[in-house]
């Protein structure tokens, strides 16, 4: 088991900074506090071979919580242990430890950085590295080499709709859980009542600034051309969105109001996907 030697000079895999977490993680209550955070101190200047005294921990304790622990409780979490060690990244952990659904935009950012070759399926090797990835987000998971065929067999039975050995866009949706598109039963081409439109403005505006920008904006404009069947790759999408704010934002701010968004469901000039011109809905 890796600790904190020649922490400096290299990035711990996963698997060794669950080691170490679960190492100091004493009684394994998913933090550390007091005690075990001066230990862990002790031991990292070990590591560098420096000697600290008792009477310096409690100092470098304050320094260190001050630094790291985000929430003020007076403990160290995983996540903030992962900003004092160098981690390899896991990259679904930017989205589980969110514990909210996995929006659109954030799917096809998952999808493209798995999907390595581009050919628009997860095949075997790209499989295997998301589901190591997908296991470590639970720490009470491990999964050791010789289980990787067996998991891989289960997904795809379970997953693998069309049987031909990959997983597809829509079958990863599946496997986590991506939330339907909220558009999808939304009546949006016949008589869309200004309650109606306020509703999915509200839905979108998640910080509820009156605003879509950003996140927000890519979320709605994603969802919109997954209602009419039109599939785009992250990269695809912000260019998309790139091109609509130079449609509809009429005042050049970077972001769209209820009223510039009215423009898009409102207006009968043009679409979306060209937007040349005024926006309107896209029509099936």
């Amino acid at each position: 088991m890796m600790l904190l030697h020649d922490y400096r000079h290299i990035r711990l895999s996963a698997a060794d900074f669950k080691d170490v977490w679960e190492h100091y993680d004493v009684d394994c209550n998913g933090y550390i506090e007091e005690q075990e955070i001066d230990k862990f101190l002790k031991d990292l200047f070990e590591a560098q071979g420096q000697i600290i005294s008792k009477s310096d921990i409690a100092g470098l304790r304050a320094t260190l919580l001050d630094c790291y622990d985000l929430n003020h409780d007076g403990k160290i979490e995983i996540a903030e242990m992962s900003r004092i060690l160098p981690v390899e990244e896991n990259f679904l952990l930017k989205f589980k430890l969110q514990n909210r659904p996995i929006s659109n935009t954030n799917f096809l950012r998952i999808w493209r950085h798995y999907d390595k070759d581009r050919s628009g399926v997860l095949e075997k090797s790209e499989l295997q590295r998301f589901i190591l990835d997908l296991m470590k987000t639970n720490k009470n998971i491990t999964i050791k080499p010789k289980e990787m065929d067996q998991i891989l067999e289960e997904i795809l039975s379970h997953f693998d709709q069309n049987n031909n050995g990959l997983i597809e866009q829509a079958e990863l949706r599946s496997i986590l859980k991506v939330p339907e598109n909220f558009l999808e039963e939304m009546n949006l081409y016949d008589n869309l009542s200004p309650e109606q439109f306020t509703k999915i403005f509200s839905h979108y505006d998640t910080n509820g600034d009156g605003f879509l920008q950003g996140e927000e904006l890519l979320d709605i404009v994603g969802d919109l051309m997954r209602r009419v069947e039109v599939h785009l790759s992250i990269e695809q999408l912000e260019t998309l969105c790139q091109n609509l704010l130079s449609v509809i934002d009429v005042d050049s701010d970077g972001r769209i109001s209820q009223t510039e968004l009215a423009g898009l469901f409102f207006t009968s000039s043009t679409d979306p996907a060209s937007v040349s011109g005024s926006a309107r809905m896209p029509h099936k």
